[in-house]
């Protein structure tokens, strides 16, 4: 799947729900996760993958809370949904209170991973 194949199959399945890519290499060794529009904005025409998901904000919770495990849990809260995250800081363990974004979601698993993904 290349270029203006991705772009066509991401226009094809995406809804208003959807705001996360799943995406993988076409040797299927790799799978990662990124916003939508920034898979777009860094998809080039001449790259090559093996294939894409798309994911709502429930679908990417369910991988978050997979990598996150006891350290992140969702707190319903009168102003909105927030992400309770417990993580590692430079002076320690840090606690943080999120607002429940796709760009939260993403940030979290990247921290988590550590920038090298894990396969779901």
């Amino acid at each position: 799947m290349r270029g203006r194949e991705i772009l066509n199959t991401l226009k094809e399945r995406r809804t208003d729900k959807h705001r996360f890519v799943r995406w993988w290499r076409k040797e299927e060794d790799f799978l990662d996760y990124e916003l939508i529009d920034r898979f777009i904005d860094n998809s080039s025409g001449n790259e090559e993958i093996g294939g894409i998901d798309v994911l709502t904000m429930d679908d990417m919770w369910d991988v978050v809370k997979r990598v996150g495990g006891t350290r992140v849990k969702l707190v319903h809260d009168t102003s909105g949904d927030k992400v309770e995250w417990v993580h590692k800081g430079k002076n320690g363990l840090r606690s943080d209170l999120c607002a429940y974004t796709p760009e939260t979601l993403m940030t979290i698993y990247d921290v988590e991973t550590r920038g090298n993904p894990v396969d779901s």
